[in-house]
């Protein structure tokens, strides 16, 4: 072989190998799947949205309407976002309010977190689109044809026109509701809709009348079209941007996001952002599912906006790590809304108080770019002066606060006064809840569907009492701090000693008889819980673990009790039990992980010397309940609520009690992960020999320290450092164990009994 012929064979070789090597390179944002979760066990799957990490719009496909579990769907109606619905199809231009659907096929489909393409197999019409913050690019490739349509329909009471023969302008009214309390707003919102080629013929359209004449057109329901003649593979491109101040904002947003006709720069630039944001944590070792289990999920805690009842338990806390700035946006724009409305935001749909627990949480962390003063002032008026009626978030209060303001707890209804019926299996009746409003209920306010949720509403509040306390004490309000703290205890008030769970009890201070846990009131239980029922709201104490191993009697009978959680039957066979409880899904005895209630519970071994149990636990509810298919959640995602619980538990630690400024310790999945947290530190997890059958830890040290508490402070890891664990397959039942090895509480581990 000549030297010409050996030089040749090597470069090839060379670039064969380096083929090889790239093509097995992966960036983090390819790791994302879109589609887990969009087959779920509860009331909505997820969608598989473009976006921009905390972008202010989404692009998802409209599926076939009623069908929650998204990948399950037949068709394709159009692409929505914003207030702007975009179709396409071929043929002559028929009412184009009517239902312009396609088949599709999930193998001619990529769905990514920065792009997605489909094939429209009744038209062979390919969509793609991608995204930047406020603006969305489309290219659409059409077959041959005369007639190639593109739609625009707008949503709420909206106004269009056409110019130039390819631009389309207006804007569109809609609704805002301020996050969860009952007050609605009128918001103006303008857009630009610019087009790659001239229309060949355009219109608008109205409800049913079909095409209309007109080249601006206001008010419901309306649209408007523009036909093209194309060859095969012709190409014509969208860009449409918004704005809710001018049509000239929305045009400039789109120039200066989507500058020129680049689909591919403007799929690379969301395909960065993504990479970026992604890359605020690394993982290392652990199998691909894993990862992509774990950045899929970090994918879905980068667009919540507003919600804070599932989100403050574990989605908020975890951008105090890795994303502060994002946390900072949404405690202001919580005090916006209070300046405008008189009202922080509270839990929209469900209980509580939360914004106080995201607010304090922040705070305790050291994150104190708002108005702290301001925002205490809107807890102390919403823990004082809202109701706690569920789904009845407005500004004053009932004869139930008032029992909860006077008495420590909020009351039941008597069994007397609810419908009883014979049940056959599991206990001598069944209370029956009928859905009218205002059926055996004696205050008007509370909705006859979801009822009162006395004991859920009592933890729940308590809890959040706790939380504003914290900040009431670090502010120097002591005669607040004294009493909230008080009203922090109010839990106690519904620990019934003789059945060992949190129970229902009336006004007048009578348990409400007869009680059973596990199916005692009513649909989804929310007589007397949230969501659930006495197996799993007993629990709901983040704030003062020690106390309530207190009063179920000390550490071996709290662990007792726990153990019993997780292998618990249902009384009922199962079918009829999840038709009661449609929340409890990702069941594990009586625990459920498919609602977010639960996800502090496995941590509370630790508080009982048993942080081995917390391993075993939180690695079994992972591998079982997590994976990378279409039914990889076990319950709704709730704004990315269930995605942070696996975020944090496939790194090793969990924030058990936000409000309180530390993590407790679980057990990674990854043999190292690296946090960026900021100012150019990095924290890094090292677990030694991890694996799915070494899960326990066997010994840790934090910056080389050995540590036996098994618990970290939010400070160590945002200043930076290394947790290191050596793991092993059989459990170290002495790691953590002692009394004071736990975590805080509000009772000192001392006073318990």
């Amino acid at each position: 072989m000549n030297l010409k012929r050996k030089c040749l064979t090597i470069l090839i070789l060379f670039a064969t190998l380096q083929g090889a090597l790239l093509g097995q390179s992966k960036e983090l944002a390819d790791y994302v799947n879109t589609y887990i979760g969009s087959i779920s066990p509860k009331t909505g799957g997820t969608s598989p949205l473009v976006r921009i990490p905390h972008g202010e719009i989404e692009i998802a496909p409209a599926f076939t309407p009623g069908i929650g579990d998204q990948y399950l769907a037949d068709k394709i109606f159009a692409f929505r976002f914003g207030i702007v619905n975009i179709m396409a199809n071929t043929g002559e231009i028929k009412l184009a309010d009517k239902n312009i659907s396609s088949r599709f096929d999930h193998d001619l489909e990529t769905a990514t977190p920065y792009y997605y393409s489909v094939l429209l197999e009744d038209f062979n019409i390919k969509v793609e689109y991608t995204v930047n913050n406020n603006s969305a690019y489309f290219r659409f490739t059409f077959p041959k044809s005369e007639k190639s349509n593109l739609f625009l329909a707008l949503n709420g009471k909206a106004s269009l026109d056409i110019k130039n023969g390819k631009e389309i302008e207006g804007s569109s009214e809609i609704n805002y509701n301020n996050f969860s309390y009952d007050i609605q707003k009128r918001k103006r919102v303008f857009y630009c809709a610019e087009f790659s080629a001239p229309f060949s013929a355009s219109g608008t359209w109205q409800g049913d009348k079909g095409a209309i004449d007109k080249k601006s057109l206001a008010g419901e329901r309306i649209g408007a079209f523009a036909t093209y003649s194309t060859r095969e593979n012709g190409v014509i491109e969208v860009k449409i941007s918004f704005s809710d101040k001018s049509i000239d904002e929305a045009r400039s947003t789109l120039d200066k996001e989507m500058p020129g006709w680049n689909f591919e720069a403007a799929k690379s630039t969301a395909k960065e952002l993504w990479n970026k944001s992604l890359g605020l944590i690394k993982v290392e070792g652990g199998t691909e599912e894993q990862k992509t289990i774990f950045y899929s999920a970090l994918y879905r805690t980068m667009g919540m906006k507003g919600n804070v009842w599932d989100t403050y338990r574990c989605a908020y806390p975890l951008q105090t790590i890795i994303e502060p700035e994002e946390d900072m946006k949404a405690i202001n724009e919580f005090i916006k809304i209070y300046n405008e409305t008189g009202w922080l935001p509270s839990s929209g749909a469900m209980i509580g108080n939360h914004s106080t627990s995201v607010i304090v949480d922040a705070y305790m962390k050291g994150l104190r770019n708002f108005d702290v003063n301001k925002a205490y002032e809107g807890m102390k008026k919403n823990h004082m002066e809202a109701t706690m009626v569920p789904w009845r978030d407005k500004g004053h209060i009932t004869e139930l606060e008032k029992c909860y303001f006077e008495k420590g707890y909020y009351p039941a209804l008597d069994v007397k006064e609810h419908i009883e019926e014979p049940c056959s299996v599991g206990m001598p009746y069944q209370i029956k809840w009928l859905p009218e409003v205002g059926v055996n209920e004696t205050v008007k306010e509370v909705d006859g569907w979801h009822r009162r949720q006395s004991v859920s509403v009592t933890l729940e509040h308590s809890y959040d009492d706790w939380c504003l306390a914290q900040l009431a004490k670090a502010l120097g309000k002591n005669e607040d701090y004294e009493y909230f703290i008080k009203r922090a205890h109010n839990y106690q008030n519904l620990w019934n000693p003789k059945i060992g769970f949190m129970a229902p009890k009336t006004a007048e201070g009578k348990w409400v008889e007869p009680f059973d846990p596990k199916l005692s009131g009513g649909f989804a239980g929310e007589g007397y819980f949230a969501e659930g029922n006495a197996w799993i709201n007993t629990w709901q104490v983040q704030h003062d673990v020690q106390g309530l191993i207190s009063l179920m009697g000390g550490r071996e009978k709290f662990i007792d009790k726990l153990n019993a959680l997780f292998v618990e039957q249902y009384g009922m066979d199962k079918p009829a039990f999840i038709g009661q409880f449609p929340d409890m899904t990702g069941l594990m005895g009586q625990y459920c992980q498919g609602n977010e209630p639960s996800f502090h519970i496995p941590f509370l071994y630790n508080y009982a010397g048993q942080p081995w149990m917390t391993q075993r636990r939180v690695r079994e509810i992972m591998k079982l309940w997590y994976n990378a298919t279409p039914f990889g959640l076990s319950g709704d995602d709730d704004h990315g609520a269930m995605s942070s619980w696996y975020v944090f538990n496939a790194m090793g630690f969990y924030p058990e009690c936000p409000g309180r400024p530390i993590y407790d310790i679980g057990s990674p999945i990854f043999s190292k992960i690296t946090l960026n947290v900021g100012g150019g530190k990095e924290f890094t997890i090292e677990a030694k020999n991890a694996s799915d059958k070494n899960k326990y830890i066997q010994s840790a040290t934090l910056n080389g320290k050995t540590i036996t508490k098994a618990w970290i402070e939010h400070s160590d890891i945002v200043k930076g450092g290394n947790l290191t664990f050596e793991m092993g397959d059989r459990p170290n039942k002495a790691w953590g164990s002692r009394p004071e090895d736990a975590a805080p509480s509000m009772t000192p581990v001392a006073e318990v009994k």
